[in-house]
């Protein structure tokens, strides 16, 4: 469990994290466009950034989701193992419920 649990933390940072970047990339170009002077080209640092956040979050991903995929396979498969069995619970009540009621 704590395995998904880490791979659902670096989704949500890498998704935050993306979703950080255009705003950025927007100002950064709207500072160009008024000729505000930078002394480094914060754009390419920006691509170089949202690059290696790729490559991080697929390292930390990439072999584990393979691992974790048959278990998470068979877990669904458990779970809907037991919602059939609840379900038939639920309609053999239904029966004799109507059944008891006057």
């Amino acid at each position: 469990m704590k395995v998904m649990e880490h791979i659902r933390d670096v989704k949500m940072i890498r998704d935050r994290t993306f979703d950080e970047i255009e705003p950025m990339k927007q100002t950064i170009m709207l500072l160009k466009k008024h000729q505000f002077k930078m002394d480094e080209d914060f754009l390419v640092k920006l691509e170089n950034s949202k690059t290696a956040l790729v490559d991080v979050s697929e390292k930390a991903m990439g072999p584990v989701k393979e691992q974790i995929l048959p278990l998470q396979n068979q877990e669904a498969g458990n779970i809907k193992q037991r919602l059939s069995k609840f379900s038939v619970q639920v309609q053999e009540f239904r029966v004799d419920f109507q059944k008891d009621t006057p």
